[in-house]
């Protein structure tokens, strides 16, 4: 007869939770993890009360840094609609132009290859939506230019403590930028091509 494992259970203490969220945060960064599923973690992470359960949030993933470099990726929507969704990866620098365009870009199963990620969008009288998972930091310069207008809708998305930064840059004249956590339904719509 086997007899039961004698081995303790140790509480976890902060320290140990900081060591578990950097590694997680190392994750999201190499492409390991997305978004949501960084959120996910880290939330349990903060809530784990034994050393076990840490262990079980990271015991699929190397703890290591990685060094990024930061070559700007450019995309552009001319008088057209430019859709960017499900598991893309995104540079540390991103650039989206529109003129007269639409662009919706969706985040929430993206992976970053930054801790901090900028996205640098010039947007001349076009419409440009970008959808966040909850909990992503998320800042924004600029968006309020000339006959601009500027819709940020994360006031409901406390962002993670220690998970990645996406900054965005706006520039432009005429141009409506839409920052947010949820989709509405249109874009919905759009996304699953079945708008009118």
């Amino acid at each position: 007869m086997t007899e039961p494992d004698s081995t303790p259970v140790l509480r976890a203490g902060d320290a140990d939770r900081e060591r578990a969220v950097a590694t997680l945060r190392h994750a999201v960064v190499e492409g390991r993890l997305t978004l949501e599923e960084f959120g996910d973690r880290v939330g349990a992470a903060y809530e784990s009360r034994t050393e076990l359960e840490l262990a079980r949030l990271v015991d699929d993933l190397p703890a290591r840094t990685v060094a990024t470099g930061a070559p700007v990726v450019e995309h552009r929507a001319l008088f057209s609609h430019l859709v960017r969704n499900g598991p893309l990866r995104l540079p540390a620098r991103t650039a989206f132009r529109s003129l007269f365009g639409t662009i919706d870009l969706d985040l929430r199963q993206a992976t970053l290859e930054a801790p901090e990620v900028e996205i640098a969008v010039h947007n001349i009288f076009g419409t440009v939506t970008v959808l966040v998972p909850e909990g992503t930091d998320v800042v924004v310069d600029g968006g309020t230019g000339l006959f601009a207008s500027l819709r940020l809708d994360t006031t409901t998305s406390v962002p993670t403590a220690g998970g990645p930064v996406v900054r965005i840059a706006a520039t432009g004249i005429g141009g409506t930028l839409n920052v947010r956590t949820r989709e509405p339904k249109r874009l919905v719509q759009r996304l699953l091509g079945s708008a009118p």
